[in-house]
């Protein structure tokens, strides 16, 4: 069953939407038109998975993407800029000398058109040529529908007048324990990845595609985080915030990822090549919801993505949408409890 209900309205005078998903066995989802942010997450013993805010003022004022979809393009670029058949395109700076996550009002500082279709809620909005400096006039739909077997089913479409680049992410901060411990070190992680993206020192992909096996990024198997941390002592001193090659066929829906802790899991599915383990090092003194503050550490991002800086990098699956032909991709989140 899909409700809704008014959150707040924008200083423009738009109202912003509250979607309630729910389903037979006491999940809950709550969805916002504005940035589609997932508020709450609740599983059926009333645990809040998910960090957020109270109030529709503090996603405005928000920089660290709690909760929201990314776009047009997730995670960052290098010069601010993309390679659209062989022409540099420069984009807006937002982390100079970098953009990041779409630039500085990316997909989550929009409020999106919804629908509810029978079990299923659509919401769309459309990003005008020039937007970022993206080219091309870009309709873009995510689809978002809970079942009965406990699966977030999300959808995504979108399609240009002119050749663009579109890379589009979620950006939740997962804590299973419903912040019961403030930090997400005794979490553990898989990561279906036997490779990832080599990173410079702007948190830049180099090109360079590396093994994860034995090492501080290997997530093969189940780890717990703080493990991980402790036995490569000195090598994250950030955490992690790196780009993992999933390991599947292209454009395959399969597993990716997952989290747990205690007797609550999330299991990650996705057509996207790439994940990206973020585990929040840069948030600080951030006030959440029901009167909770967040801390680095304070929940931990799996990020579906093309790989970064796609256009610079041949061997990376492409991030161009040809005009008139139709970008697609699948996630789930599956969970377990």
């Amino acid at each position: 069953m899909i409700t809704s209900e008014d959150f707040g309205q924008l200083p423009d005078g738009a109202t912003v939407k509250k979607y309630v998903l729910t389903n037979s066995n006491g999940f809950e989802i709550h969805l916002l038109s504005f940035g589609l942010h997932i508020q709450k997450l609740i599983y059926p013993d009333g645990t809040d998975i998910v960090l957020g805010y109270d109030s529709l003022e503090e996603y405005i004022s928000d920089t660290y993407y709690l909760g929201g979809v990314v776009g047009r393009n997730a995670n960052r670029l290098s010069n601010a800029s993309v390679i659209i058949n062989g022409e540099e395109v420069k984009l807006s700076e937002n982390e100079s000398p970098k953009q990041l996550h779409g630039g500085f009002q990316g997909f989550n500082k929009k409020n999106w058109d919804g629908i509810i279709e029978n079990n299923v809620l659509r919401l769309t909005y459309t990003s005008k040529d020039g937007e970022e400096g993206y080219p091309g006039n870009l309709k873009v739909t995510n689809t978002f529908e809970l079942t009965d077997d406990n699966r977030l089913l999300i959808g995504y479409e979108a399609e240009s007048d002119k050749d663009t680049v579109v890379n589009l992410t979620r950006h939740d901060y997962f804590n299973l324990s419903g912040f019961a411990v403030p930090d997400i070190k005794s979490h553990e992680v898989q990561i279906n990845a036997n490779f990832y993206t080599k990173n410079d020192i702007t948190s830049v992909p180099t090109g360079e595609i590396l093994s994860t096996k034995g090492g501080v990024l290997d997530f093969r198997e189940k780890r717990n985080i703080a493990n991980q941390l402790n036995t490569f002592a000195g090598e994250l001193p950030m955490g992690y915030d790196h780009n993992y090659v999933i390991n599947k066929p292209k454009d395959t829906l399969a597993f990716a990822a997952s989290a747990s802790y205690g007797q609550k899991s999330l299991e990650i599915e996705t057509t996207q090549p790439g994940v990206q383990l973020y585990t929040a090092a840069y948030v600080e003194n951030l006030k959440g919801k029901a009167g909770k503050t967040y801390g680095p550490y304070a929940g931990l991002c799996l990020e579906t993505q093309h790989f970064p800086d796609a256009t610079k990098n041949d061997h990376f699956d492409s991030t161009i949408l040809k005009r008139n032909t139709t970008y697609k991709h699948q996630l789930i989140y599956k969970f377990v409890c």
